[in-house]
């Protein structure tokens, strides 16, 4: 028996006219030879790093136009540039106490650590 793989069941069209949000600024107009950059279609795998082997759902787009994504840690999946973008941005603030010279402790911002990861597979040679 063929398991169905979770690739043919993304609608291509209707993912194309998802908005194109930038993960650093949201409210960011992007030009014309961008916009067709970031639409392109790539074949990517996905890797869950915080939590590896497991799958992770979201959805992305705004209030009228959004899509549910289910990406399994492993597949591939061949999604247009700004989803990879998107996945690929989320990450996770890493805190550290420091004093901060009177006597008393603060939080301090040190670093990002990457949520997922999406390697984009080049085919042919």
């Amino acid at each position: 028996m063929k398991q169905t793989d979770q690739r043919d069941k993304i609608d291509v069209k209707r993912m194309l006219n998802l908005p194109i949000i930038d993960p650093k600024n949201p409210s960011r107009k992007l030009d014309e030879k961008e916009e067709k950059f970031k639409k392109e279609l790539r074949t990517y795998e996905f890797y869950n790093l915080e939590e590896p082997g497991l799958m992770h759902k979201f959805s992305y787009g705004n209030t009228k136009n959004r899509y549910d994504f289910t990406f399994f840690h492993g597949g591939k999946y061949k999604v247009p540039r700004f989803i990879a973008d998107h996945v690929g941005s989320a990450s996770t603030p890493i805190w550290k106490w420091r004093p901060d010279g009177t006597g008393t402790m603060r939080k301090e911002l040190t670093g990002q650590k990457s949520r997922f990861q999406m390697r984009e597979i080049y085919e042919g040679a």
